[in-house]
């Protein structure tokens, strides 16, 4: 009987205890479970307390290009650290998206921000290869670390990074992660974004992308550099290919276009420099830009700049400048090579330090084009050739191609100096030389490149083209070489104008007593202490002789020296400096009788505007390079419209280019008006021991000015003149420019009339022989006609001027 209850303890006890280990558990659970709970709880505070705003990406605003258009709305130049063009979704080819979502992220628009799978699968091919050899980030996580986080890599940032990436794909559309992700990713080579990616490789906007190009494209994001087909084109085809299997499986492309495409050679659009079609003009605008908005606006802002340019008229002018520029300094004299080796002694030239290298999959005809201009090492001098040698080619220069190198004389004039008949007078073996490769027969069989010697000049020039009706900058050059230098000498060089400042003073003239037949006598002079001028100083005219008797349209045709200073002297320097400074002339001014020799330096900016108010009317026109600037949202900051001011009568204006046309057709431009069949007014400038060279000339729509010398103030030659060393640029220039434009003649104005007169008296006439022109002047200025008096044309001596 006792040990029947036993059992029944055992059991009860059994049950006790399960219940209580039951209890027991449960609590423990429960308790993990709200630790737990709790720590996520403290662990997600820690990592969303400092996380980004992914509202932010509402106003997403990249750094973008700012942009410089010419007048017709063509690309001039680009300014920018990361070269970017922002397109819109829709404007993104729909065969680019699907490649990229190919090659990046299959599951993008299925899964919620993280492709878990994509994860797993990269997690574990990295375990297989021991490394790093597949990422697992979604399109959405690349934004989110693009964007929104700093590039460093530590446990910490992924989680922000997945966290971010979750709330990114809660807050906005697939399309527009999309859209931000295809317009912020870099492809490489400064290019961010598929249209400037596209640009960067092929030369052409993303909707003109192949299949194989897009494919390249889409590979890039991964590794940039290394699958750059500029860099490693067989990891670029391998990548393609890659590219092109993703895009069949997701359906993007057949397998048949997969198979064309994986054969597709591919042909890349060349490596540049920021583009830059008008460097002097660009850098103009980009010294105001910068001053007025600031660096960051300039170059992350995506300004929107509308200027005056005219790319047309600014490639006629970059041309004319470098052919002008080159020939002037060839007939000036050959100066020798650039260096020396021994060939005696088995020297070489350190070629890396004299050409620039032969870029990657740049060919043999690419590198040794027709046009481009190297050193070569002459190896073999005969009478009738020079054979050289370039690092990986050779050469032949034929004596005529380089006849024109003989020895520079500055005491003689170089037009007469005689051309090289044995090519070893001026070139010696081991001399170091430079040569432009000419046009040669593609696919020749010859071995050797024709040559020609060359030299870079050691003159410089500077050009200004401009609307006179609005102001507006057409064209500008500022110096042989942009790349050498950025010192533009249109509008920061100073230099003497010599007798193209004259017009300045025989504008002066003709409101205050003067006309165009007026006579002043062309004959010695001597100023002294007593007029405050110069003790002794007794001026001469460029012939070196005295005309005698001369209206002011001869002196100015013949840029008669004495006469101008007479002029001077007779209305006053201060009222000739008050007519410069009407004229837009600011800079300082030698307040004596030498002002009217263009003694006092200024600029070429100065004087074309100074012409350009003749052209006008006498209405001055402040000088305009941009029409307008605009942020990327459209927003105007700025406009530059047209602005004048009547500053000189149109009567005295008609006037004073009514003479200078006289300039053209028979004075020191005569040349011009030779080759130029249409109204053309201008005025040639030479300064002592021809150190500076001018021209500035114009028709009723265009005028353009030219200056010539050299930046350390040596003389350029021998009577190399205005005529001689401007005059070519210009007409060079004004040909191309004026082409195909109307003949459009000078109007005068209402209060103009025209009378007959002796042209070297001045006096009015019957006659209508060769000694007689219909003179201009203003209505109650003409001379009256005499009763019956002798007609006679003073003895005269005939001068070219200068």
């Amino acid at each position: 009987m006792n040990d029947q209850p036993r059992p029944a303890i055992r059991r009860w006890f059994a049950r006790a205890v399960a219940r209580w280990t039951l209890a027991t558990l449960l609590v423990v659970l429960l308790a993990t479970g709200a630790a737990a709970g709790l720590g996520s709880w403290f662990a997600w505070s820690r990592y969303t307390a400092d996380l980004p705003d992914v509202a932010a990406l509402r106003n997403y605003a990249p750094s973008l290009v700012t942009r410089l258009l010419d007048d017709k709305g063509r690309l001039a130049a680009e300014y920018y650290v990361e070269r970017r063009v922002v397109l819109p979704f829709d404007r993104i080819p729909p065969l680019m998206r699907q490649a990229t979502i190919a090659v990046e992220d299959a599951a993008f628009y299925e899964h919620h921000g993280l492709n878990l799978e994509g994860i797993v699968r990269a997690m574990l091919a990295n375990l297989r290869a021991g490394r790093v050899v597949q990422g697992g980030s979604s399109i959405t996580q690349q934004v989110a670390k693009s964007l929104l986080l700093t590039p460093e890599r530590t446990l910490e940032r992924k989680i922000k990074e997945a966290i971010l990436s979750i709330q990114i794909d809660r807050t906005y559309s697939k399309n527009e992660i999309l859209e931000i992700y295809l317009n912020h990713i870099y492809y490489g080579h400064g290019a961010y974004g598929v249209e400037a990616a596209a640009q960067t490789y092929f030369g052409k906007g993303a909707d003109k992308l192949s299949i194989a190009e897009v494919a390249m494209l889409a590979g890039l994001p991964k590794a940039p550099n290394n699958y750059s087909p500029y860099r490693f084109p067989e990891r670029a085809l391998e990548r393609r290919s890659h590219a092109l299997e993703r895009m069949e499986a997701i359906g993007a492309i057949t397998p048949e276009q997969r198979e064309a495409a994986e054969t597709e050679p591919f042909t890349l659009a060349g490596l540049t420099e920021p583009l830059n079609n008008a460097p002097w003009f660009a850098e103009q605008v980009r010294r105001h830009l910068e001053k007025k908005y600031g660096a960051q606006a300039l170059y992350h802002e995506g300004l929107t700049v509308h200027t005056t340019l005219d790319l047309d008229l600014q490639k006629y002018a970059d041309e004319a400048a470098r052919k002008g520029l080159e020939l002037a300094d060839q007939r000036f004299g050959y100066r020798g090579p650039v260096a020396r080796v021994n060939l005696e002694k088995g020297e070489r030239p350190d070629w890396a330090a004299l050409n620039p290298p032969r870029k990657r999959m740049e060919t043999f005809a690419d590198y040794y084009k027709p046009g481009a201009r190297l050193k070569a090492l002459a190896r073999r001098v005969e009478k009738e050739q020079v054979l050289v040698e370039f690092e990986d080619a050779k050469g032949a220069i034929a004596l005529a191609d380089l006849a024109w190198a003989h020895p520079v004389d500055p005491e003689r004039d170089a037009l007469y100096l005689p051309e090289v008949k044995d090519a070893r007078e001026v070139i010696k073996a081991g001399d170091v030389i430079e040569v432009e490769i000419m046009e040669y027969r593609a696919g020749r069989k010859e071995p050797l490149l024709p040559l020609k010697l060359f030299q870079t000049p050691q003159i410089q020039g500077a050009l200004l083209a401009v609307d006179p009706r609005t102001g507006y900058v057409r064209a500008m050059v500022g110096g042989y070489d942009p790349k050498v230098t950025k010192f533009n000498r249109a509008v920061q060089a100073q230099r003497q104008p010599g007798s193209s400042f004259k017009p300045v003073i025989y504008i002066a003239a003709l409101d205050h007593g003067f006309t165009p037949s007026s006579v002043v006598v062309d004959s010695p002079i001597i100023y002294n202490e007593a007029l405050n001028e110069f003790h002794g100083w007794k001026p001469v005219n460029f012939e070196e002789k005295f005309f005698g008797p001369t209206t002011i349209r001869e002196a100015v045709t013949h840029s008669r020296n004495v006469v101008t200073i007479k002029v001077l002297s007779q209305i006053g320097v201060r009222r000739a400096q008050e007519y410069a400074r009407k004229l837009g002339l600011t800079s300082p001014l030698e307040m004596n009788l030498s002002m009217a020799l263009g003694s006092s330096p200024v600029t070429l900016k100065e004087l074309v505007y100074a012409y350009a108010t003749l052209a006008n009317g006498g209405t001055r026109m402040a000088p305009v390079f941009i029409k307008s600037v605009e942020t990327r949202d459209g927003k105007t900051l700025e406009k530059g419209d047209p602005s004048g001011e009547q500053v000189i009568s149109p009567s005295t204006a008609y006037l004073m280019t009514n003479i200078m046309k006289s300039v053209i057709e028979e004075g020191t431009a005569r040349r011009v008006g030779a080759q130029m069949s249409r109204p053309i007014a201008g005025k040639t400038g030479t300064t002592n021991n021809y150190v500076d060279a001018w021209f500035i000339g114009f028709t009723p729509d265009l005028v353009c000015g030219v200056w010539v010398g050299k930046d350390d103030n040596t003389p350029l030659g021998k009577r190399e003149t205005g005529s001689r060393a401007a005059i070519p640029l210009w007409m060079e220039f004004m040909e191309h420019a004026l082409a195909g434009a109307p003949v459009t003649d000078f109007i005068p104005p209402p209060d103009i009339v025209f009378a007959r007169v002796n042209k070297y008296s001045g006096a009015p006439t019957r006659s209508a022989g060769e000694e007689t022109i219909f003179e201009s002047f203003r209505d109650g200025d003409q001379p009256a006609m005499p009763s019956a008096a002798p007609e006679k044309s003073p003895e005269r001596q005939v001068g070219a001027g200068y």
